[in-house]
């Protein structure tokens, strides 16, 4: 009588679940699954909606007279010839962004690689801020100019 009372619970169970249990001699077809290894995929980031804020580095090259107090020891051309200089030698992979902002960058920022940080809509001045939020994640600008001085811009994020 005591087993019976142990053997119900576990019936009801397998009742409730649907299914049976093999019996003991049964033989147990099993089935083999092949799988193959994929490369991983990488991150794709879809944005929808329009964009809110941005995280991106850049690299400043000021001349004497532009709005950033100074002395700078170089013209107007010397800061774009110079700008062009590093443009280049990014795009043809000789330079990193991060190191040519280290290396050559009049702004503060340059101490970290010219990080700005996530800043919104509003935060930059109209040409920066229009390249900036223009660019794919991962993406570089090309020189962009502002009363600052000229920009080569990469977005983070």
């Amino acid at each position: 009588m005591k087993k019976l009372l142990y053997l119900i619970p576990a019936m009801l169970l397998i009742f409730a679940c649907g299914q049976e249990e093999p019996a003991a001699d049964a033989d147990i077809e099993t089935e083999t699954v092949e799988t193959t290894e994929t490369e991983p995929v990488e991150d794709i980031q879809v944005e929808e909606g329009p964009l809110t804020s941005v995280t991106a580095r850049h690299i400043l090259i000021c001349y004497d007279g532009c709005a950033v107090e100074g002395p700078f020891n170089r013209t107007q051309d010397d800061a774009l010839a110079l700008i062009e200089d590093i443009d280049r030698k990014i795009q043809s992979g000789e330079l990193d962004f991060t190191q040519a902002a280290v290396d050559f960058s009049d702004c503060p920022s340059s101490v970290d690689g010219g990080m700005l940080g996530e800043f919104g809509r509003g935060a930059m001045v109209p040409a920066f801020e229009e390249a900036a939020f223009s660019l794919p994640v991962g993406g570089a600008s090309g020189i962009v100019e502002t009363q600052f001085g000229y920009h080569l811009i990469h977005r983070e994020s």
